[in-house]
């Protein structure tokens, strides 16, 4: 008994051997197919040189006078039918695919057949038995030739390097995901590098602002301290003058003067705002010869005197200047910036840009994830391959 000696492969020549023996069996089907095909276009033509015969044929009423008509109508119909698919047919091939193809188009065209003549065939069978079984004689070679076209592509050995052919192919598109994703990471780390980069250049800027925040605080607590002490001087006169609202409501009353008049009032309505606006102090200066109708009580009128004579003599006039030099600093002091807003803004960047790192982290992950798990299919879709080549194809693969 003689014993086939096992084909040897190495490991990394499976591929090339695959593709090598795919192509010399393909070239061995497409050969073995030439008989087949060139029965069924045989077959094909007796099919049509048949349908064009039975076109003329017409059934013997006198014996078929109940279904005379049906058959008749019968006959058309299923003559038409089938030429239509007949005429559908290409045989024509260039490769193994396109083989299958014109294979695949032959076992439909069979169907419709088989559909029409049980649509059809009934009454046709009962009229026309001699012409049927010969058409049907004709229809069993194209169906037998198909068939055997197909056993040829079903050839044990050419599934078996096709499937092997698939495999590969697919591998080879996950390997190339693979590389794509590879190429992902790379320019998502680079957009990492670049934002860690920019989240170096906020907290600068941060630390910047910071410090200018910082002096823009110590700068309020200078204008605020400034506005109160101008607050306090403006009260200082303000409890000066205030007390004689009274007497100058009275003071209104008695005298004539209109400018004297309209001032008193501006006093009574504005107390700081006239005096400080009041250089010749006529409105106190009128009220010492009208003291006695102002006031008629002598002591409520000697403390009256005394208030008036103190604002004569200029006791406030150090505490005009001094509030004049306040309020020039409180209107021209600025606070230029919006420091501790801009602060927000920064922070705000910077844990955007966080957050994107760790998004984009995230996406290396699920790449890296995907990239390990096409690897482990590929190890094991080359397992299958060489368990398909040990087993259906009696190859040995060596390392």
């Amino acid at each position: 008994m003689l014993f086939r000696s096992q084909k040897k492969v190495k490991k990394t020549e499976v591929e090339s051997w695959i593709e090598k023996r795919y192509t010399s069996k393909s070239e061995e089907i497409m050969r073995d197919s030439e008989r087949y095909i060139n029965k069924i276009e045989d077959s094909e033509q007796k099919i049509k040189n048949f349908l064009n015969e039975f076109k003329f044929m017409t059934p013997n009423e006198r014996i078929f006078k109940k279904i005379y008509k049906i058959a008749l109508s019968s006959q058309d119909k299923f003559i038409n039918s089938l030429l239509l698919t007949t005429e559908k047919i290409n045989t024509n091939y260039s490769d193994i695919d396109s083989l299958k193809e014109v294979h695949k188009n032959l076992v439909e065209t069979v169907g419709s057949i088989q559909k029409y003549i049980g649509m059809h065939g009934r009454y046709l069978m009962i009229v026309y038995e001699r012409e049927m079984k010969l058409l049907s004689r004709f229809l069993k070679d194209f169906d037998g030739n198909i068939e055997k076209l197909g056993n040829l592509l079903k050839d044990s050995e050419f599934v078996a390097i096709e499937n092997i052919m698939n495999i590969i192919s697919e591998n080879k598109s996950k390997k190339i995901e693979i590389e794509e994703n590879k190429s992902k990471i790379l320019d998502i780390k680079k957009e990492i590098e670049e934002k860690k980069i920019k989240i170096e250049d906020k907290k600068k800027e941060l630390s910047k602002v910071k410090d200018m925040a910082k002096g823009e605080k110590e700068k309020m607590e200078e204008y605020k301290e400034l506005k109160k002490q101008f607050k306090k001087i403006e009260n200082e006169i303000y409890s000066t003058i205030a007390p004689l609202k009274r007497e100058m409501r009275k003071l209104e009353k008695i005298v004539t003067d209109k400018k004297l008049k309209k001032q008193i009032q501006e006093y009574i309505e504005f107390p700081v705002k006239t005096f400080l606006n009041d250089s010749d102090l006529n409105v106190f200066r009128e009220s010492i010869p009208n003291i006695e109708k102002i006031e008629k009580n002598p002591r409520k009128r000697e403390k009256i005197l005394r208030l008036i004579e103190y604002v004569l003599d200029g006791n406030l006039e150090d505490k005009k200047k001094e509030y004049m030099a306040y309020k020039e600093k409180v209107d021209s002091f600025v606070i230029t910036s919006r420091e501790e807003n801009k602060e927000g803004i920064i922070k705000r960047k910077i844990d955007n840009l966080q957050s994107e790192i760790i998004k984009s982290e995230e996406k290396i992950k699920n790449l890296e994830t995907k990239n390990d798990l096409l690897q482990k299919e590929i190890l094991k879709s080359e397992e299958d391959i060489i368990e398909i080549l040990e087993k259906d194809l009696d190859v040995k693969v060596q390392e």
